[in-house]
């Protein structure tokens, strides 16, 4: 028993070490810059959940809300994860500072234009500028997939994303048939519309998970998770839960 549980530390240990090299060391200001992008998503956060205005009655549309949350956390991507695995981890290379300032400003025009978008319809019928963005976008979202979750995700998403393109295509199965958009309209509606990047899952992190994560994390660091753990554990501590509590009854 003594030598297996020595073999798997040596295994956790290794495996702790290989999900590490994943990762990009970032110091001096990009370190400042990455917690400063941090605290920010996190007061665009509390902010934009109850409802402050920032205590000057200023009022962020949900999308632009959401453009600037994408922004915040999605920029980090290019700074934190190498793009191969022979990139170099202790610095960072100039592509990378460029994608960075890409993704930061497509969003915060996105977050400007958020009102005339929603007034003109922008995810059908927009200006060439935001059109054009939307593919760089696009492009950039499926980099941050694939860098973060591998090829396989890259290409699943990257097919899935193409289906609009040919939705009535001759190979398509007819139950998964539908009207077909061209390339440009397509990317439109992927970053201007509420139904995909800025969909339920984006929406659902940015309005309630953040929310929660908050809310636990504030508990936990003023003492308020102990308290209802051991509240939970004195009113509840002896009942038994599920069939275990029917049988004992």
């Amino acid at each position: 028993m003594g030598q297996l549980d020595e073999q798997l530390k040596v295994m956790e240990a290794a495996e702790a070490k290989s999900d590490l090299g994943r990762f990009r060391t970032i110091s001096g200001v990009w370190r400042t810059l990455f917690l400063a992008l941090t605290a920010l998503g996190v007061v665009l956060s509390v902010n934009q959940i109850f409802n402050l205005k920032f205590f000057v009655e200023f009022v962020i549309l949900d999308n632009s809300y959401l453009y600037l949350l994408l922004g915040v956390f999605f920029s980090i991507v290019f700074l934190v994860f190498p793009a191969t695995k022979k990139s170099s981890r202790d610095r960072i290379p100039w592509y990378d500072y460029i994608l960075f300032g890409i993704v930061i400003a497509i969003t915060i025009y996105y977050a400007l234009t958020g009102l005339q978008s929603l007034e003109q319809g922008w995810e059908y019928d927009s200006p060439t500028l935001p059109a054009a963005l939307a593919i760089v976008m696009w492009a950039l979202i499926l980099e941050g997939a694939r860098r973060t979750g591998g090829w396989a995700i890259f290409v699943i998403f990257g097919v899935l994303s193409l289906y609009p393109v040919v939705a009535d295509s001759s190979f398509m199965p007819s139950m998964f048939s539908g009207n077909p958009q061209d390339f440009l309209s397509t990317a439109r509606y992927h970053l201007l519309s509420e139904e995909s990047v800025l969909g339920i899952p984006m929406r659902v992190f940015g309005i309630l998970i953040i929310g929660f994560i908050i809310f636990g994390v504030t508990l936990q660091s003023t003492g308020g998770g102990k308290f209802f753990i051991n509240l939970a554990f004195a009113m509840l501590g002896g009942v038994g839960s599920g069939f275990a509590g029917l049988v004992d009854f």
